[in-house]
């Protein structure tokens, strides 16, 4: 798909990244990774933001882990969870939605994690071995693994959500049908692993002021004369 119609045609990652940098607002409140990674710090109250994450906005589950973690007295732990009951785990983090399959899905996580020698492990596997860990668990998919493994692990992958999908398509990354890890490996080559946790949250932000799903702001967006899709799509892009 790379070629003169694609961003990569136009600009190379460096100068994309360069750009968005320069051009959006990256605020740790609001975003839950940052959030749990600033607040508690260990690598299972990471993976439980991430977690919470799932299927719902930053805005929910932020809401759902400072709940958790007053539940848990303060600090996200593997033995936290599983020291309180489960239905109130459940309470906790309901604004996250789904909270009944995330509440299984924590304290899994936690049981594992515990059995495989504590949050050390999260730590100190390889990467390639730590995704498999990550994935044999219930509950945890690849987006999870990998936002994990970019964030905690500044491993070498690029985790993709919804915005990342939409915008790897609108810059022509990708193809239209294009899965998740298609839309990875492209990104991944376009900005770089030096680049690519920094550049999946720089993403999410364009996504959520710029690139939206509806009504894409593409002539106040910050790439615009870069990104192929305005002139793919013609006026209507511009509304």
């Amino acid at each position: 798909m790379v070629g003169v119609d694609s961003i990569a045609g136009r600009a190379n990652g460096e100068t994309v990244y360069r750009i968005l940098s320069q051009s959006l607002t990256v605020d740790w409140r609001d975003y839950v990774v940052l959030v749990a990674d600033r607040l508690d710090g260990n690598p299972y109250a990471v993976l439980a933001a991430i977690i919470l994450s799932q299927n719902t906005s930053d805005r929910n589950s932020i809401r759902a882990y400072h709940e958790l973690r007053r539940l848990l007295g303060g600090r996200v732990t593997p033995e936290a969870v599983l020291a309180v009951h489960e239905e109130k785990l459940i309470e906790a983090i309901r604004p996250a939605g789904l909270a009944r399959q995330k509440a299984r899905t924590l304290r899994e996580a936690a049981k594992r994690i515990i059995e495989a020698g504590g949050e050390k492990v999260l730590l100190e596997k390889p990467p390639e071995e730590l995704r498999s860990f990550l994935l044999s668990i219930p509950g945890v998919g690849k987006k999870t693994a990998d936002v994990f493994l970019s964030f905690k692990r500044r491993a070498p992958v690029f985790a993709v959500d919804t915005h990342a999908l939409r915008v790897a398509k609108r810059w022509r990354l990708v193809g239209s049908q294009a899965g998740y890890d298609e839309a990875s490996r492209a990104l991944l080559e376009f900005f770089g692993p030096e680049r690519s946790e920094e550049a999946h949250r720089l993403i999410i932000a364009l996504g959520r002021q710029y690139c939206r799903a509806r009504n894409p702001r593409c002539s106040e967006c910050p790439l615009h004369g870069i990104c192929p899709y305005p002139a793919q799509q013609g006026p209507e892009a511009e509304r």
